[in-house]
């Protein structure tokens, strides 16, 4: 080969280089920079492409004044790499690797980084550079400065040191470590050594001639580590091939579009960029599953089909006659090599049939590779290329009806494959099958008309070049139909590229209707610019195109489509419809006839997770296409929904199953998960599970028979069914709640009309809200009365209901048991206690009060039969200590009186009876006295009283004896209100206390009377305390026990019942009396008193 076609092929492998450097570098510097092993790596990579892209400046320039300037661009790469090379031995891989200092880093890398800039801003790298040939600047002998041999000697010895220290750890590495260090180090140690002979060791010695060729060796490197990454995973970049693919077509298309623009050969752009773009599906598609069979053919046939396109490339644009001919010549190596990775896919996709031996695959490929051969390395097929007015054309020789029958052969034998599966596939199969027909119609069409119609009938070979453009939508749309589970219908993309090809051409045939008009006429009549009306025009077509997608789209549907839905007209009637339905069984009916009226399925189920959640079954309904279905909760098909929150297709299954059984290079068999889901399927006769999912857990399932019209479910069915079961998950989640509130109603319901006490809510407003049976009974009011009014108006404005609501609602205070009477209608005052408490939302904004009512009739007889059982017990003990008082005078009495006949006569006797007889008699009269005030101390009537005032009165009375027993009273009134209490018997209480103080001190001493308030419920006073306090000489603790028992006194002539009479006394009240007392310090009486014995 000439020099030029050397240098052009040297170029396209320094590219090829460039960009995969590039893409590694880039993609392990942004996977983790802060990892120094990725963070030196990515910069060591970059170091090579940036000495590459020089090397590549420098071959490509054909200027002699920047001949020197790309020449000493050439050391700067070099220098970097060496550092960042040693850097990276250093710290890779991460189990041998070490910390690295920062001096260590300034070591490594600023030598690098000196040379870099001498080279570029002085001569002491490089002096000058002699030019021999013109044609071939880098040829070019050079002047090296004094500093070139330093430099030389710098990356020698960097390079080494990292060569040894990676083979140092290599060997003491086990397992994958080893093997990646292995990689690394051999596609360093290779490309080093041949860039260092040929682009370091060689030009310092004169020979000029191979210093390009350093840089491609690099491909090596990169080859190497790109294995390794894929293989052995190193830098722990495992999706490299899968991510690192965008990296990979962005950088090419990059670094291609700044190569053929600064070649001046930008007409190569489109059909590199769809050499690109097949290039980039092959690795997307292979990525996804490396050893299924139809994934590897795939990859292969549009390696092939970019190569075709490409070459085709060089063959249209290319100038340089050799370049056409090799062009012409790649391009029909590259039609006999696709055919046979055609013929694999056909028979794997998408399932394997007929069944072939090893025998066939390996004859296959044998003459696509011969005839490959004898098109490349001779004229039997391509001859010579003759060039006319229209454009190029090849002229055939003898081999050209070999590559006829050829590639007829092996397009007919894919055609027949394909439709013999066609009539033995699964729906879902048959789909994917007419998407590879499609796909070819699609490049064949074109194609055939381009290279045969119009050249045969037009004389037109014009369209040649333009027929290759419709190879990617074919090669998108295969990689579609083999990667996609869920396919859309052919229907719908014929009907898409029809109706936006129409807009788009009517758009397109105005504007330069509109621009030819303008500049046509409007300038001549004018004389002036048409730009802005032409402006006009393209604001006007910017409003018209959607109305024109929307007038084709009713068109096709209305004349082509007439059986298919509108997407979004379905789902927006049917969204309406559910999110209007709230109970279960109307939900399930509308589901039902939805599914069944929009997918037009023979069958459906719809199953629901019973009570004890072990199994799916199927909501009871009547209708012809419904099944009923029961499957357990740990069945394959409910796992599988589980699982992948997915739904189902029966289709799928099988495809999934074609892809990983004889398809697949490890032989693994048919999964047993798979299996399992399959099995349950058939046996069901159900195609399609729908997973209703709420809040991530399967709630339901909506299952689905096959079309009537035995079409397969297509991915914009699947996409309706996937968002019409989210819609039914929030509609069955609202039916679920309403039946939960329902249910909890009833249920609340019942418990309060179970419930011992009256239940009254009370809304913000004061209005009552509810008001259960136990308060209809105790307020004897009907609930239909006061639902709805306000507490005030029910009970009145003083109430003290009124108040206890009042006062929890306004000021958040909650009463226990706070014992009140509520007025009836039907039983008058009824006593009860209150409890109350504030309700709030969720939100914890106060909405209401709820008020608990216990009757306290009951406990009221109840305590009063112990009252009065403890009265009779008191009469009873009374009855026998009267007996015992009375029994002593009367036998006195008794004895006088039998003496009386003997002794009538006797002075003495008369003396003693007449002293005897009035003193017992009146004793016997005080027991019958203190008898009938215990009585009257049953029988009392409460009337609003000043508590101090009625202690003044008692006080004033006996301050006289107070005062003549040397007894000082002291007064402590707090400011109480009045209390309902029996004036006369309380009066008696505090006569007996006071009275009873005064006789403990007789020496004088000081009688305190205190009044203070008791007991508040939620911070309303209910009882009052009056205190006695006396200084006396106090009483024991065997005293204190019998103080209040009837007869029991420590005073002489006492009858020992006036304190019996006080209790009594208080205890009608509903107080208590309390004494404490210490010996030598006197007394003190602790009086309690309800404020009130009853409110309304």
């Amino acid at each position: 080969m000439s020099t030029a076609t050397l240098a052009y092929i040297n170029n396209i492998i320094l590219l090829v280089t460039i960009v995969l450097n590039l893409t590694l570098g880039a993609y392990a510097f942004f996977k983790d920079r802060r990892n120094p092993i990725n963070y030196s790596f990515g910069l060591l990579l970059f170091s090579v492409c940036f000495w590459i892209f020089s090397f590549l400046l420098y071959q490509m320039n054909h200027s002699p004044a920047l001949l020197l300037f790309f020449r000493r661009l050439t050391p700067v790469g070099a220098a970097l790499i060496a550092g960042y090379f040693l850097y990276f031995s250093f710290v890779f891989p991460k189990g041998h690797g070490g910390k690295v200092s920062l001096s260590q880093k300034l070591m490594f890398l600023a030598p690098g980084y000196f040379f870099a800039f001498i080279s570029v801003a002085t001569n002491l790298m490089i002096s000058s550079v002699h030019l021999d040939k013109a044609a071939y600047p880098f040829m070019a002998k050079v002047t090296f400065g004094p500093f070139y041999k330093v430099f030389a000697i710098y990356f020698i010895a960097y390079f080494s040191y990292g060569i040894c220290n990676l083979l140092r750890k290599y060997l003491l590495a086990q397992g994958k470590e080893r093997l990646q260090i292995f990689y690394v180090l051999f596609g360093v140690a290779v490309s080093g050594i041949i860039g260092i002979v040929t682009s370091l060791a060689l030009p310092l010695f004169g020979i000029s001639k191979y210093f390009t060729l350093g840089p491609p060796f690099t491909l090596i490197m990169a080859l190497f580590v790109a294995y390794a990454i894929l293989v052995h995973k190193l830098l722990n970049i495992e999706d490299f091939l899968s991510q690192g693919t965008y990296f990979l077509a962005v950088v090419a298309a990059v670094v291609g579009t700044f190569f053929f623009l600064a070649t001046g050969n930008g007409w190569y752009l489109p059909l590199y960029y769809i050499t690109l773009g097949h290039l980039a599906l092959g690795i997307i598609v292979y990525s996804n599953n490396r050893r299924n069979r139809i994934n590897i053919s795939y990859a292969a046939l549009v390696f092939f089909t970019g190569s075709m396109i490409f070459n085709s490339a060089i063959y249209f644009k290319a100038q340089n006659m050799m370049a056409i001919m090799l062009g012409a010549k790649l391009v029909y190596v590259s039609a006999f090599l696709l055919m046979v990775p055609l013929v694999f896919f056909a028979t794997y996709f998408p399932f394997e049939r007929p069944k072939i031996n090893w025998s066939w695959w390996l004859f296959l490929p044998i003459p696509g590779v011969l005839l490959s051969l004898l098109t490349l390395f001779s004229n039997l097929l391509v001859t010579k290329v003759s060039f006319y007015p229209w454009g190029r054309a090849v002229v055939f020789g003898p081999l050209f009806p070999a590559f006829a029958i050829y590639c007829t052969l092996y397009v007919g034998y894919t055609f027949a494959v394909l439709m013999s599966k066609h009539r033995f596939s699964s729906d879902f199969q048959k789909t994917q099958i007419r998407y590879i027909f499609f796909s070819f119609l699609i490049i064949g069409v074109p194609n055939f008309s381009a290279n045969v119609i119009f050249p045969a009938w037009f004389n037109n070979y014009r369209l040649i070049e333009p027929a290759l453009y419709f190879a990617l939508p074919e090669a998108i749309l295969v990689a579609y139909a083999v990667l996609r589970h869920r396919l859309m219908s052919v229907e719908i993309i014929i009907k898409k590229g029809f109706v936006y090809t129409s807009a788009s051409a009517i758009i397109l045939t105005i504007y330069a209707l509109a621009v030819i008009v303008f500049e046509t006429f409007f300038r001549q009549l004018t004389g002036y610019s048409s730009l802005l009306l032409t402006a006009l025009v393209a604001l006007l077509i910017a409003v018209l195109y959607q109305p024109l997608v929307m007038f084709f789209q009713g068109l096709t549907d209305r004349f082509f489509f007439r059986g298919r839905y509108d997407y979004q007209k379905t789902l927006r009637e049917i969204s309406q419809r559910i999110a209007s339905v709230i109970r279960l069984e109307e939900l399930t009916k509308l589901i039902v006839s939805s599914f069944v009226e929009t997918m037009k399925v023979s069958e459906i189920a719809f199953l629901l997770q019973d009570k004890d959640k072990k199994h799916f079954r199927s909501v009871a309904l009547s209708s012809p296409s419904y099944k009923k279905i029961e499957i357990a909760v740990t069945s394959a098909i409910a796992s599988w929904l589980v699982a992948t929150k997915d739904i189902l297709v029966r289709d799928e299954i099988e495809d999934e199953i074609n892809r990983q059984t004889p398809g697949s290079y490890d032989g693994v068999g048919e999964p047993k998960g798979l299996i399992r889901v399959r099995q349950e399927m058939s046996h069901l006769g159900i195609s399609v599970w729908i997973p209703i999912i709420s809040k991530g857990e399967l709630i339901g399932i909506i299952a689905l028979g096959g079309k009537l019209s035995g079409d397969v479910f297509s991915s914009e069915d699947i996409g309706l069914l996937s968002t019409l079961a989210n819609q039914v998950a929030v509609a069955l989640d609202n039916a679920r709640l309403y039946e939960e509130v329902i249910n909890m109603k009833d249920y609340n319901e019942e418990i309060l009309q179970s419930m011992i006490s009256g239940v009254m809510t009370v809304n913000e407003k004061g209005e009552i809200v509810t008001f259960n049976y136990m308060a209809e009974k105790i307020s004897g009011r009907q609930a239909a009365d006061v639902l709805g009014q306000s507490v005030e108006t029910i009970w009145g404005k003083r109430a003290m209901i009124t108040n206890v609501v009042a006062s929890t609602l306004t000021q958040g205070k909650c009463y226990t048991d706070f014992g009140s009477a509520l007025a009836s209608p039907v039983h008058g005052l009824v006593p009860v206690a209150f409890s109350s408490t504030v309700l709030f939302d969720h939100q914890g904004q106060k909405i209401g009060v709820v008020v608990t009512i216990h009757d306290q009739t009951e406990l009221k007889e109840l305590e009063e039969k112990v009252r009065r059982a403890d009265k009779l017990s008191a009469l009873a003990t009374m009855a026998a200590g009267m007996a015992h008082e009375i029994k002593n005078p009367l036998s006195s009495m008794k004895v006088l009186s039998q003496l009386l006949p003997k002794k009538f006569d006797d002075p003495e006797y008369r003396q003693k009876m007449s002293e005897i007889l009035p003193r017992e008699i009146n004793r016997i009269d005080k027991i019958v006295e203190s008898l009938l005030g215990f009585a009257r101390a049953t029988t009392l009537v409460f009337a609003p009283a000043e508590l101090t005032e009625l202690l003044e009165e008692n006080l004033n009375y006996y301050e006289p004896q107070a005062s003549a027993a040397g007894i000082k009273i002291v007064r402590d009134y707090a400011a109480l209100p009045m209390i309902e209490v029996d004036r006369a018997q309380l009066s008696q209480v505090f006569s007996n206390l006071i009275i009873n103080a005064i006789q403990a001190m007789p020496s004088g001493g000081q009688l305190k009377i205190e009044t203070r308030p008791g007991k508040k419920v939620e911070g309303m006073l209910s009882t009052i305390k009056i205190v006695v306090a006396d200084t006396g000489h106090g009483l024991p603790e065997e005293t204190i026990k019998k103080l209040f028992d009837p007869f029991f006194t420590t005073k002489h002539g006492g009858t020992g019942l006036g304190l019996t009479i006080s209790h009594s006394i208080v205890d009608g009240h509903q107080g208590d009396i309390r004494v404490q007392s210490q010996l030598g310090q006197g007394t003190v009486f602790t009086v309690t008193l309800p404020v009130s014995q009853g409110l309304v």
